[in-house]
């Protein structure tokens, strides 16, 4: 019984570990476009669908509208998309630090 419990434990932190891992690069690579669309001013979408979830993120960092027909075409999918923009990126980052100076 005890080596059920111990197996289990394995398990649970070794999903978890990997859960954070992936919500890291995904974190990282949003930041990412979202600072290549202002130094390079470019119009960026960039898409994410998880494979285990089907839970799909977007993040849209352009002035123009461009990519606008992307989220009306993936409104009916299942999961809803998580859409952000990179005002959002912002704000979730300033949000961050001031966490960190309390």
């Amino acid at each position: 019984m005890a080596a059920l419990k111990t197996t289990r434990s394995k398990n649970s932190s070794a999903r978890k570990l990997k859960r954070q891992k992936q919500c890291r690069r995904k974190t990282n690579m949003m930041k990412k476009a979202s600072e290549y669309s202002k130094m390079c001013n470019a119009d960026v979408c960039v898409g994410i669908r998880m494979r285990e979830t089907g839970q799909v993120y977007i993040l849209s960092a352009d002035a123009s509208g461009f990519w606008a027909f992307l989220t009306s075409q993936l409104s009916s999918h299942y999961p809803t998309p998580t859409v952000m923009t990179d005002r959002d990126l912002e704000k979730s980052r300033e949000e961050a630090a001031s966490r960190k100076q309390r």
